[in-house]
């Protein structure tokens, strides 16, 4: 029998504001990412997002993406969530992320860098082009989020 990998949920955070987005260059992986990490016990992925923006960059995030559905909010539905940007399984070395990639924007673009991250920085479109150790998943994404966010 296989052995499977074993999979983490997560969230990543594709920022967009002033036609740049935010990337990290993570510390383990030497690659350029979104900000993100793992969803906690009892968190739902918008309060995971939002908080892993806040402790990796010091941001307050604004999640952009909600269903234009129209459904009469009941005592059944407690919230409404933001809908993922794009979702994906990826591997990180020893195990695989289930990831949710939610579209953000942020109030002002100052951030703060914590030890998860060698370097962080706001990227445009022709910026991204040009940057080594960027997975193509992550140039494509920011790429259409550019486009999408004006």
């Amino acid at each position: 029998m296989e052995e499977k990998n074993k999979v983490d949920l997560t969230v990543g955070a594709c920022i967009i504001f002033d036609n740049r987005v935010l990337l990290m260059l993570h510390t383990k992986l030497n690659k350029w990412l979104f900000p993100g990490g793992h969803i906690e016990p009892n968190e739902s992925p918008d309060q995971a997002v939002i908080r892993e923006v806040k402790e990796e960059a010091g941001l307050d995030l604004k999640l952009l993406q909600y269903s234009d559905m129209e459904i009469e909010k009941g005592p059944d539905e407690l919230e409404k969530l933001a809908l993922p940007f794009h979702a994906n399984i990826h591997n990180v070395g020893d195990h695989d992320h289930y990831c949710l990639f939610y579209l953000g924007t942020v109030e002002d673009d100052n951030f703060t860098k914590n030890l998860e991250s060698r370097d962080i920085r706001w990227f445009n479109k022709e910026e991204l082009n040009n940057l080594i150790n960027l997975p193509d998943s992550i140039k494509q994404m920011a790429i259409k989020a550019l486009d999408l966010v004006k």
